[in-house]
């Protein structure tokens, strides 16, 4: 038993030595080598995000040394951000550090006295914050949803039926005619949609895809006769009733 105790040890302590000296090793070619000290940070960003706020965001400067630098740590601080999308972060050597952020785009507006101000929300339903809404964007109203703060992810299917309405409409096929202006979530069946002109658009949310397709024939055939559509109703399966201007 004592001579096993004794290899046990000798063995426990060989691999330790082995492992410190690897660390050295190491250490002394990468983390603490002067040749991969950082002299250039190419930072990229698809969006608003200045170079300078990505560096103060992922906490980096030149001077530091590429192996030293940890790229998840990066990565996870960046990803922290709430309009940030994506990160990618590369060690090209010996003296750079490569960092491409994709930001998210604003897609609507939210509002309603749950969010208190207003505060974008990208086409995943992830809350971008108040200086990335815009009076040019549709607003999403009725939503019931509590605490809402930047980087979250909305959880109300009624937003997220909103979002899937206003991305089908910014498609070729939908975008020369249906124009939003506003989504009102508050009715747990439809969404009460205005366009652009005024229209109110009662539309059901399910077959939103199919009755997006015969809105933009009605609308279509009813400019062609010389008319304007003031409400339809879309919550039935057919026989959409018009109210005309």
């Amino acid at each position: 038993i004592g001579a096993i105790l004794l290899v046990t040890v000798v063995l426990a302590g060989t691999i330790w030595l082995v492992l410190l000296g690897a660390k050295i090793i190491g250490q002394a070619l990468f983390s603490e080598n002067a040749r991969f000290v950082i002299k250039h940070l190419d930072i990229r960003s698809d969006g608003k995000l200045q170079p300078e706020h990505i560096r103060e965001y992922a906490h980096l400067e030149e001077g530091m040394n590429l192996f030293a630098v940890d790229l998840q740590q990066v990565r996870d601080d960046l990803a922290s951000v709430p309009i940030v999308s994506s990160v990618s972060v590369h060690r090209k050597l010996p003296d750079t550090l490569e960092i491409t952020v994709s930001e998210r785009i604003p897609a609507a507006r939210l509002g309603g006295e749950s969010t208190g101000y207003p505060l974008a929300v990208d086409r995943g339903g992830y809350v971008l914050g108040p200086t990335s809404s815009s009076q040019q964007l549709p607003s999403i109203t009725g939503l019931q949803e509590k605490g809402l703060r930047p980087g979250a992810q909305v959880g109300d299917p009624g937003v997220k039926n909103a979002l899937h309405v206003l991305d089908l409409c910014d498609s070729p096929s939908f975008s020369p005619f249906l124009k939003i202006r506003n989504v009102d979530i508050s009715h747990s069946e439809y969404l009460e949609v205005r366009l652009l002109r005024g229209e109110r658009v009662l539309l059901s949310r399910d077959n939103v895809d199919t009755k997006l397709i015969k809105l933009c024939e009605i609308m279509k055939r009813t400019a062609d006769m010389g008319q304007a559509i003031a409400a339809i109703d879309m919550t039935v399966e057919k026989n959409f009733p018009v109210q005309y201007q």
